[in-house]
């Protein structure tokens, strides 16, 4: 191992964003090993596996999950999502017979693992080298030793129908009769978020619609929130005849995430299918989409998930340009290695050093984040190698520019302190 990748391997991490559950949650939910495959699922269903077969309120017992699973194993392990899993069972769990003897034996640690109040902060910590994570598990009461919350703000503009505007009379604790006093609503509860520790918003409706926001008036948002108000509708909305309010609100939820001086997440490119379950409406997250938004609020702080993956060579030019754009390679690495080193290798050519966040696991398990933040060590000592290599920098600027996108960067950003 050559110095470079030694001092990068060294670095603390703070990790962009997660899906980790609670250690309580983890718990209630029995998490097992069938449980954890979280990405692989995607390639097991794409490779024909049954949906949801190896999950919830799956019909098979422990032997038959296995079974099921080594069928499907050997189709699929090849790709990253496999080899994540491996490495960090491997790692982990000292996993090595890969059978179905073998698999029930691991099933029965990582159900062992699931009970040890100590097992986040062993992989987080001691073991990954990440001394705080952003979680997405829609509560702030989350470890703050570990993580930070950030919560998905969908519903509150994802309207169809009488019950989507009860849920924000409930969450909100206020009386809803009109648009106003719904914005108030929502204002009410972005603010109460922020006072309990809310780091960033997330918006993820590249996964149900597109990113595409017009501006709609406040009376053009009125006049469908009246209808759906009304309760003479039966079923709701269709999702056209939503879409002014959507977007009516897409553009309150940022202007009260701007002014609460929250940065935004926004999900771009890429979607999973054991998440979409929409036929993964890939079109949905062009990250072009984006631009009247990122030009309507210049003072906002657009953290663009995902590199937007296959929209990866226009997702540079924009973030290249739009101050308030900021690269993140969450999730990146796992999609694919090959693309992720040559779309960071392209980020540091065209992309300013402080505008790039450069890991987030985006995984709902420890064990998978591990796997993960090993595979983003490796590619950034590769590409900063090559860097050197050609003199575009030297090693201790390559140490210093990884320890600023693993690191420094998001500390500025976020305003967190460690």
């Amino acid at each position: 191992m050559n110095n470079l990748q030694e001092a990068i391997n060294n670095i603390r991490i703070i990790d962009g964003h997660e899906h980790i559950d609670m250690y309580e949650v983890r718990k209630e939910r029995n998490i097992d090993f069938f449980k954890l495959i979280h990405y692989l699922e995607s390639d097991m269903i794409s490779a024909g596996m049954k949906r949801d077969i190896l999950y919830g309120k799956s019909p098979l017992s422990d032997k038959e999950k296995a079974e099921h699973f080594l069928k499907y194993w050997d189709k699929t392990k090849n790709t990253t999502y496999a080899l994540m899993i491996k490495d960090a069972m491997e790692g982990l769990y000292n996993m090595e017979d890969w059978s179905v003897k073998g698999l029930l034996a691991l099933n029965e640690k990582v159900k062992a693992k699931t009970n040890d109040r100590s097992w986040f902060k062993e992989v987080l910590n001691d073991k990954s080298g990440i001394d705080l994570a952003f979680t997405l598990v829609q509560t702030t009461d989350v470890d703050f030793s570990l993580f930070r919350p950030i919560l998905f703000l969908d519903f509150m503009f994802r309207l169809r129908g009488p019950a989507d505007i009860e849920f924000i009379k409930k969450k909100s604790k206020m009386a809803i009769h009109s648009l106003k006093d719904y914005q108030a609503a929502v204002r009410v509860i972005i603010d109460n978020l922020v006072k309990d520790g809310m780091t960033a918003s997330k918006l993820g409706h590249a996964y149900w619609r597109t990113l595409y926001s017009q501006k709609p008036t406040y009376h053009e948002a009125e006049q469908v929130f009246n209808r759906l108000k009304s309760g003479f509708i039966n079923g709701g909305l269709s999702q056209q005849e939503a879409m002014t309010l959507q977007n009516f609100l897409i553009h309150y939820v940022i202007q009260c995430s701007i002014s609460n001086d929250l940065p935004i997440q926004i999900h771009t490119g890429h979607q999973e299918t054991s998440v979409s379950r929409n036929g993964n409406i890939i079109t949905n997250s062009k990250v072009t989409n984006l631009i009247p938004i990122l030009a309507e609020y210049p003072d906002g702080k657009f953290v663009l998930l995902h590199n937007g993956i296959p929209y990866h060579q226009e997702y540079l030019s924009i973030v290249k340009n739009f101050t308030n754009a900021y690269a993140d390679f969450t999730w990146s690495y796992i999609i694919s290695p090959t693309l992720a080193k040559q779309l960071l290798h392209q980020t540091i050519e065209m992309v300013p050093m402080s505008k790039i966040f450069g890991f987030g696991g985006d995984y709902n398990s420890v064990e998978g984040t591990y796997a993960h933040q090993k595979l983003a060590r490796k590619i950034v000592g590769e590409v900063l190698t090559e860097k050197t290599e050609a003199n575009i920098f030297s090693e201790q600027e390559a140490i210093t520019f990884a320890k600023r996108i693993f690191r420094d960067n998001l500390i500025d950003f976020y305003k967190i302190e460690v």
